[in-house]
């Protein structure tokens, strides 16, 4: 499992949530059963992070 943080836009509402999940396209399928009515949704990743 690793974090991954989504970004959706929901009733004009632009929404992050960090979300832990296997893969991205898990994570984008959780952000969209969490909220179904959202639109443009991302993954934003941590490329400057330091691990």
């Amino acid at each position: 499992m690793k974090k991954y943080l989504i970004s959706g836009l929901v009733d004009t509402y632009r929404i992050k949530l960090n979300l832990f999940a296997t893969s991205p396209n898990s994570a984008v399928s959780i952000f969209k059963n969490k909220y179904p009515n959202a639109e443009d949704i991302y993954v934003i990743q941590d490329l400057f992070k330091r691990k």
